[in-house]
């Protein structure tokens, strides 16, 4: 997955599935039918630690974004950060793979990718987890 210039950070955060899509791979207790991103040691609900990987949607949807301007060096500003909610009950965050960061909408649809979300001091990229909008073709 990684090239020579570039790392990968928290790759057991996410994998590929058979249609090549990005998908973000959580914690699942049978016990109490939760999921759980990342994974737990053990369920909070049931406290049970029995917990499986499963892969979560491929798809969730914005449920708030913040436009960062100030960062240090290794990230190139702006960029978005972004809550997504999984119809799993997951909340999660990460960076959003957009040109324009502004044109985030609350509510939209957004899918996971693999992008690079800093720059080492040496030109290394490091990649991970992203998102990204799903825009509604009409």
């Amino acid at each position: 997955m990684a090239e020579n210039n570039e790392e990968v950070m928290f790759p057991e955060l996410f994998a590929t599935d058979r249609a090549g899509r990005v998908r973000l791979v959580a914690g699942y207790s049978k016990e109490s039918d939760n999921y759980t991103f990342p994974k737990y040691m053990a369920d909070p609900k049931s406290f049970s630690d029995e917990i499986e990987e499963r892969m979560i949607s491929p798809e969730g949807e914005l449920h708030s974004f913040t436009v960062v301007r100030r960062s240090m060096p290794e990230f190139p500003v702006p960029y978005a950060l972004a809550l997504v909610d999984f119809p799993e009950g997951v909340r999660v965050m990460a960076q959003v793979e957009v040109e324009d960061p502004e044109s985030l909408n609350i509510g939209e649809k957004m899918g996971v990718t693999l992008g690079t979300v800093k720059k080492t001091k040496d030109g290394k990229e490091v990649k991970s987890y992203k998102f990204y909008p799903i825009k509604n073709k009409k």
